[in-house]
C-alpha cells in the first residue's frame, strides 16, 4: 500500500516537472539581420506570433491582420510578430526584411521548432499564438482565418484581457 502511494506520488511529480519544463522551454528566432530573439526576451509584453510562410495562401491577409493589431496596440506592452517557417533559401533575408517594418516584427523559425511546439495538433499555416506577459501561451493556437468572423476584434479582446492582468 505504501509502495503504491509512493509510486503514484513520484509519477505525479514527474508529470508536473515535465509540464513545467515544457512551459518554460525557450525558443529562438532570427531577424533578417541575423540577430537572435527569444521568447523569454519578450517577457513583460503580450506577444502575438503569427506563423506563416511563402507557401501560405493567407499570408497577405495575415500581414494585414498583424498590421491592424500593431496599430491598435501601439504604445502598449504588446509585441506583434510575423514568423516565417521558411529557410533562407526559400525566403531570403531581404524578403523577410520587406515583410517587417512599421510595428510588425518579422522573424524566422529556421528549424520550425517553435511552430511545431505551439501549433499543436493544427500544424497549419497560418497559426497564431498569443503569449501572456510571463511568456506562457494563452489559450489555444488559432489556425487559419475565417473570412466570416471578426478575427481582429476577437484577438484584440484577448490582448486587452491579458494587458489588464498584472
Amino acid at each position: 500500500m505504501i509502495l503504491t502511494r509512493l509510486k503514484t506520488f513520484l509519477a505525479a511529480i514527474a508529470i508536473i516537472s515535465f509540464v513545467a519544463v515544457a512551459r518554460a522551454q525557450d525558443f529562438s528566432f532570427t531577424t533578417s539581420t541575423g540577430e537572435t530573439v527569444t521568447v523569454s526576451s519578450m517577457r513583460g509584453k503580450v506577444v502575438v506570433l503569427l506563423f506563416s510562410g511563402v507557401q501560405d495562401p493567407q499570408r497577405r491577409e495575415g500581414l494585414r491582420v498583424l498590421a491592424s493589431l500593431a496599430d491598435r496596440f501601439q504604445g502598449k506592452d504588446v509585441k506583434v510578430c510575423w514568423v516565417s517557417v521558411n529557410s533562407p533559401s526559400e525566403m531570403s533575408n531581404d524578403q523577410l526584411k520587406a515583410i517587417g517594418g512599421g510595428s510588425v516584427v518579422a522573424l524566422r523559425d529556421v528549424n520550425q521548432a517553435a511552430f511545431k511546439r505551439y501549433s499543436g495538433k493544427l500544424a497549419q499555416l497560418p497559426t497564431i499564438v498569443v503569449f501572456d506577459r510571463q511568456g506562457n501561451p494563452f489559450g489555444q493556437p488559432r489556425g487559419g482565418f475565417n473570412p466570416n468572423s471578426d478575427f481582429i476584434n476577437d484577438l484584440a479582446s484577448t490582448i486587452d484581457n491579458l494587458l489588464q492582468r498584472k
